[in-house]
């Protein structure tokens, strides 16, 4: 029996959590969700004020503690760690931040990711990272078995759309329109646009290649 193995097809953020769309390699696509809390750091040192203004603002909606934080300049220094209860929440905080001009941009740390892109570090996950689900007690998890390093990776089939322009005999720079489309799909349906339609092109491409449902 084959093993069961997922890619990672995209990651996103909405007002809660993260949705993580993942493809088998037998061509099975699911969603999963997580609830996530993102974070950035502010330079203790520089941004009281920007701290007082978060507390006021955001109230029990953000944790806010001091710790160490390693920096490529000045080795650790100690900053604020700010962690939001939501995704929703962190944008609408890292954007109050900017907005205020209280502290400088350079004081702060990670507010250049989403947080989408922070939970995919946080896992040194990334895009057509290869797992493979691990039951635990009544819970499926995904463990990991994949290297961002590695250079003989597979992607698994996605939806296949072979689209052929008939040309034969002519210098494809020299044509000025759109060619007669022979158009093949996955399932096995061919379709032929030979009337430069391009609107219907379009409509053509965006149903046989959508993904998610």
């Amino acid at each position: 029996m084959k093993k069961i193995k997922y890619q990672i097809l995209d990651v996103y953020s909405d007002s809660f959590g993260i949705h993580i769309w993942l493809i088998s390699n037998d061509g099975k696509r699911i969603r999963e969700f997580r609830r996530y809390r993102p974070y950035f750091y502010i330079k203790a040192s520089t941004g009281n004020r920007a701290v007082s203004l978060l507390k006021n603002r955001f109230k029990n909606k953000l944790y806010i503690e001091k710790t160490f934080k390693k920096d490529l300049l000045e080795d650790y220094i100690e900053v604020y760690k700010v962690t939001a209860n939501t995704p929703i929440t962190y944008l609408k905080a890292v954007s109050l931040i900017r907005k205020s001009n209280i502290v400088e941009e350079t004081d702060f740390y990670n507010i250049q990711l989403s947080p989408a892109q922070l939970f995919m570090y946080e896992r040194k996950i990334f895009p057509f990272c290869t797992v493979e689900p691990v039951k635990i007690g009544k819970r499926l998890k995904y463990k990991k078995i994949d290297s961002i390093e590695r250079t003989d990776y597979e992607i698994f089939d996605l939806r296949i759309l072979k689209i052929k322009p008939e040309i034969e005999g002519l210098n494809p720079k020299h044509i000025k329109y759109l060619p007669p489309l022979s158009i093949q799909s996955e399932d096995g349906e061919e379709l032929v646009i030979d009337d430069g339609n391009t609107e219907y092109l379009s409509y053509i491409l965006k149903k046989k290649t959508q993904i998610y449902s």
